[in-house]
């Protein structure tokens, strides 16, 4: 998923251009109302451009997506590769700083009902950084799958929440919430340190 993809500018622009009347438009109707001819009217492109970048307005959301979760990805291995954080309170830290950052992507996100892909997101994000998560969270090989699957999804679940109440807490203060509520479940369901078993 993090592989670089070589784009030259005039692409970038028209997909950052595109996604920003697809975000305008959003602001009156719903994803499903708005016609692929208004994004390119607004937008200020050809059929023939629009279709040479996206195959469908949800596409231009993914687009986004994926660029965000590739950013993210490069600027954290560049810091891994001269620093070695202490736990996972980075990793996650950095996470909730950059979805911050991203007011814009979250809200159409949700209002595209896309937010699987977020998670997806994540999971990928956990999957490469393996060794910083399960400092975290220690589980078991027949377990690892399904942990990855609920520490995502519940990431997803109180950033979109935070996204949603007005982010009354400061990234970093949330990302303590978040890390800590986890450990305390962690705790009373496996508080003799007992791994689920193979």
């Amino acid at each position: 998923m993090y592989e670089n993809e070589k784009i030259d500018m005039r692409i970038k622009y028209t997909r950052e251009w595109t996604f920003e009347a697809l975000s305008k438009l959003l602001e009156q109707k719903t994803i499903n109302e708005i016609k692929i001819s208004e994004i390119i009217t607004k937008a200020g492109i050809s059929r023939a451009t629009f279709y040479r970048n996206f195959s469908s307005k949800e596409d231009i959301v993914i687009m986004q997506i994926k660029a965000f979760f590739q950013e993210f990805y490069s600027d954290i291995m560049t810091f891994f590769s001269s620093n070695t954080p202490e736990d996972e309170t980075f990793l996650v830290q950095q996470f909730f700083n950059r979805v911050n950052e991203e007011e814009k992507l979250i809200d159409t996100v949700i209002k595209c009902n896309l937010e699987y892909l977020m998670v997806e997101g994540i999971h990928n994000i956990i999957d490469n950084f393996s060794n910083a998560f399960y400092s975290l969270i220690k589980t078991s090989k027949s377990a690892e799958a399904y942990t990855k699957d609920i520490v995502a999804s519940s990431c997803w679940t109180t950033l979109s929440r935070w996204h949603k109440t007005g982010k009354k807490e400061s990234p970093n203060r949330l990302a303590q919430i978040f890390l800590s509520a986890f450990k305390n479940i962690y705790l009373a369901l496996f508080d003799d340190k007992t791994l689920i078993g193979d």
